[in-house]
Protein backbone atom coordinates (compact mmCIF):
# COMPACT_ATOMS: atom_id res chain seq x y z
CA UNK A 1 0.00 0.00 0.00
CA UNK A 2 0.85 3.27 -1.07
CA UNK A 3 0.84 5.80 1.92
CA UNK A 4 1.66 8.73 -0.12
CA UNK A 5 1.07 9.96 -3.35
CA UNK A 6 3.51 12.88 -5.45
CA UNK A 7 1.42 15.64 -4.67
CA UNK A 8 2.31 14.73 -0.83
CA UNK A 9 6.31 14.84 -1.81
CA UNK A 10 5.46 17.97 -4.02
CA UNK A 11 4.08 19.61 -0.83
CA UNK A 12 7.25 18.17 1.08
CA UNK A 13 9.78 19.46 -1.45
CA UNK A 14 10.39 23.05 -0.61
CA UNK A 15 10.72 23.68 -4.49
CA UNK A 16 7.20 22.03 -5.02
CA UNK A 17 7.10 20.60 -8.82
CA UNK A 18 9.79 22.07 -9.92
CA UNK A 19 12.12 19.92 -7.54
CA UNK A 20 10.79 17.02 -7.45
CA UNK A 21 11.13 16.91 -11.08
CA UNK A 22 14.75 18.04 -10.84
CA UNK A 23 14.78 15.02 -8.22
CA UNK A 24 12.79 12.29 -10.73
CA UNK A 25 14.41 12.67 -13.95
CA UNK A 26 17.74 11.77 -15.21
CA UNK A 27 20.42 14.16 -15.65
CA UNK A 28 19.92 17.07 -17.87
CA UNK A 29 16.01 15.93 -19.67
CA UNK A 30 13.85 18.69 -20.28
CA UNK A 31 11.29 17.36 -17.82
CA UNK A 32 10.15 20.66 -15.69
CA UNK A 33 7.16 21.04 -12.85
CA UNK A 34 4.33 21.12 -14.79
CA UNK A 35 5.15 18.52 -17.43
CA UNK A 36 5.65 16.06 -14.17
CA UNK A 37 2.50 17.41 -12.58
CA UNK A 38 0.83 16.71 -15.63
CA UNK A 39 2.30 12.97 -16.30
CA UNK A 40 1.33 12.21 -12.63
CA UNK A 41 -2.00 13.00 -12.61
CA UNK A 42 -3.05 11.69 -16.04
CA UNK A 43 -3.42 14.94 -17.44
CA UNK A 44 -3.39 15.38 -21.33
CA UNK A 45 0.40 16.11 -22.53
CA UNK A 46 -0.37 16.92 -26.05
CA UNK A 47 1.22 20.54 -25.91
CA UNK A 48 4.77 18.81 -25.51
CA UNK A 49 7.01 16.95 -27.63
CA UNK A 50 6.79 13.35 -27.78
CA UNK A 51 10.25 12.87 -26.58
CA UNK A 52 9.68 15.10 -23.26
CA UNK A 53 6.70 13.10 -22.52
CA UNK A 54 8.68 10.04 -22.96
CA UNK A 55 11.16 11.02 -20.21
CA UNK A 56 7.80 13.02 -18.19
CA UNK A 57 6.61 9.03 -17.72
CA UNK A 58 9.79 7.71 -16.90
CA UNK A 59 10.12 10.97 -14.43
CA UNK A 60 6.74 9.17 -12.71
CA UNK A 61 8.07 6.17 -12.73
CA UNK A 62 10.82 6.98 -10.60
CA UNK A 63 8.43 9.55 -8.18
CA UNK A 64 6.19 6.07 -7.97
CA UNK A 65 9.31 3.79 -7.53
CA UNK A 66 9.94 6.28 -4.64
CA UNK A 67 6.83 6.06 -3.13
CA UNK A 68 6.34 2.40 -2.89
CA UNK A 69 10.28 1.95 -1.46
CA UNK A 70 9.26 4.63 1.27
CA UNK A 71 5.79 2.56 1.75
CA UNK A 72 7.87 -1.00 2.25
CA UNK A 73 10.04 1.22 4.62
CA UNK A 74 7.42 1.72 6.39
CA UNK A 75 5.60 -1.44 6.22
CA UNK A 76 9.07 -2.57 7.79
CA UNK A 77 8.15 -0.76 11.33
CA UNK A 78 4.58 -0.93 11.52
CA UNK A 79 4.47 -5.18 10.59
CA UNK A 80 5.33 -5.62 14.07
CA UNK A 81 2.40 -4.06 15.96
CA UNK A 82 0.14 -3.90 13.29
CA UNK A 83 -0.11 -7.23 11.45
CA UNK A 84 -3.56 -7.84 12.30
CA UNK A 85 -4.93 -5.23 10.72
CA UNK A 86 -2.68 -4.34 7.88
CA UNK A 87 -3.06 -3.15 5.39
CA UNK A 88 -4.43 -0.28 7.12
CA UNK A 89 -7.56 1.16 6.13
CA UNK A 90 -7.33 4.44 4.41
CA UNK A 91 -9.07 6.35 6.71
CA UNK A 92 -6.34 5.41 9.23
CA UNK A 93 -3.64 6.12 7.07
CA UNK A 94 -4.74 9.83 6.60
CA UNK A 95 -5.73 10.78 9.79
CA UNK A 96 -1.91 9.97 10.88
CA UNK A 97 1.59 11.18 10.13
CA UNK A 98 2.26 8.46 7.48
CA UNK A 99 1.36 10.42 4.33
CA UNK A 100 4.02 12.87 5.54
CA UNK A 101 6.25 10.56 6.75
CA UNK A 102 6.34 8.92 3.32
CA UNK A 103 6.75 11.87 1.42
CA UNK A 104 9.61 12.74 3.28
CA UNK A 105 11.42 9.71 3.00
CA UNK A 106 10.59 9.36 -0.44
CA UNK A 107 12.01 12.96 -0.91
CA UNK A 108 15.50 11.86 0.48
CA UNK A 109 15.18 8.72 -1.84
CA UNK A 110 15.11 10.54 -4.60
CA UNK A 111 17.81 12.81 -3.77
CA UNK A 112 19.81 10.07 -3.22
CA UNK A 113 23.55 10.49 -2.84
CA UNK A 114 23.90 14.41 -3.44
CA UNK A 115 20.74 15.03 0.06
CA UNK A 116 21.97 18.48 1.32
CA UNK A 117 22.54 18.33 4.82
CA UNK A 118 19.30 20.62 5.92
CA UNK A 119 17.11 18.29 4.12
CA UNK A 120 18.19 15.08 6.20
CA UNK A 121 17.95 17.45 9.35
CA UNK A 122 14.58 18.46 8.74
CA UNK A 123 13.75 14.98 7.73
CA UNK A 124 15.49 13.34 10.79
CA UNK A 125 11.83 14.12 12.59
CA UNK A 126 10.07 10.77 10.16
CA UNK A 127 12.63 8.52 11.17
CA UNK A 128 12.09 8.93 14.55
CA UNK A 129 7.93 8.70 13.93
CA UNK A 130 8.86 5.44 12.91
CA UNK A 131 10.72 4.55 15.67
CA UNK A 132 8.50 5.69 18.32
CA UNK A 133 5.50 3.97 16.72
CA UNK A 134 7.14 0.69 16.54
CA UNK A 135 7.94 1.24 19.93
CA UNK A 136 4.45 2.23 21.37
CA UNK A 137 5.26 5.50 21.88
CA UNK A 138 3.04 6.50 19.65
CA UNK A 139 -0.26 4.77 18.04
CA UNK A 140 -2.41 4.85 14.55
CA UNK A 141 -5.59 4.52 16.80
CA UNK A 142 -6.04 0.70 15.71
CA UNK A 143 -5.47 -2.65 18.06
CA UNK A 144 -1.93 -4.02 17.53
CA UNK A 145 0.60 -6.83 19.63
CA UNK A 146 3.10 -4.47 20.79
CA UNK A 147 2.23 -2.18 23.51
CA UNK A 148 0.73 -2.62 27.14
CA UNK A 149 -2.62 -4.89 27.56
CA UNK A 150 -6.06 -3.47 29.28
CA UNK A 151 -6.25 -3.14 32.93
CA UNK A 152 -6.97 -6.18 34.93
CA UNK A 153 -5.17 -8.43 32.39
CA UNK A 154 -1.24 -8.94 32.40
CA UNK A 155 0.87 -10.29 30.12
CA UNK A 156 4.43 -12.09 30.71
CA UNK A 157 7.02 -12.86 27.78
CA UNK A 158 10.17 -14.37 27.99
CA UNK A 159 12.83 -15.98 26.18
CA UNK A 160 12.46 -19.49 26.00
CA UNK A 161 14.93 -21.50 28.18
CA UNK A 162 18.21 -22.45 26.36
CA UNK A 163 19.56 -24.38 29.49
CA UNK A 164 18.79 -28.20 29.32
CA UNK A 165 18.52 -29.54 32.73
CA UNK A 166 18.15 -32.95 31.74
CA UNK A 167 21.48 -33.01 30.27
CA UNK A 168 23.43 -31.52 33.42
Amino acid sequence: MAYCTAADIADTATGGWEELAQRAQPTGAGVDGDLLQAAVQGDSLDEWSAEQQAMAAEAAARVESAIDMASKHIDTYLFPRYRSVMPLAPEVVLASSLPAVCAAIALRRLWGASLPEELRRGTAWADQYLVDVSKGVVSLGQPDVGVAQPPGQTVARSPSKSFDWGAY
